[in-house]
């Protein structure tokens, strides 16, 4: 009876394993639940624009006389359409034209991004922002010396291993 017990144990044991790793597996078949990011995804696609990458929060703090503010910002995707990248965000409201100007410029900056989409999935409306991001002169000419110093230290580091090589 021992020989028959323990057959029965592995085949029970067996039989388990059997439904439950089918259980995990049946579960991966379920369909993915509908939501905004989703439904903004999948608009995103259907006109034309690439997913560059999951998009990061940006903190920002403020530090005032009277306390410290904190905030963060973060688009639900980074898109890319004929060399353009685009801040996207998926709301259930339209934004006014100030919001899209005066807080979703900024974090498109943020992000490197020259614009932003804001995807009203409730009254099925996008709203389009294309900025443009004129620097100070002192500013391009800092980055202007910057490169060029970098350009003549790699000029540099060939002109010694040319010399001692």
């Amino acid at each position: 009876m021992t020989g028959l017990a323990m057959v029965g144990a592995v085949a029970a044991l067996c039989g388990f394993l059997w439904w439950f790793f089918g259980a995990l597996s049946r579960k991966d078949d379920e369909a993915p639940v509908e939501g905004l990011k989703t439904m903004g995804q999948r608009w995103l696609e259907q006109n034309g624009y690439d997913l560059v990458k999951d998009s990061e929060i940006v903190s920002h703090v403020t530090r005032l006389a009277s306390g410290q503010l904190t905030g963060f910002l973060r688009p639900d995707f980074i898109a890319r359409k004929d060399g353009r990248e685009y801040a996207v965000f998926v709301r259930i409201e339209p934004v006014s034209e100030e919001e899209l100007h005066e807080r979703y410029a900024f974090c498109a900056f943020l992000h490197g991004a020259r614009g932003a989409i804001v995807i009203d999935v409730m009254k099925e409306s996008v709203q389009t922002a294309v900025y443009e991001w004129r620097r100070p002169r002192h500013v391009r000419r800092k980055e202007a010396v910057h490169r060029v110093l970098w350009a003549m230290c790699g000029a540099l580091v060939v002109l010694v291993a040319w010399k001692h090589g």
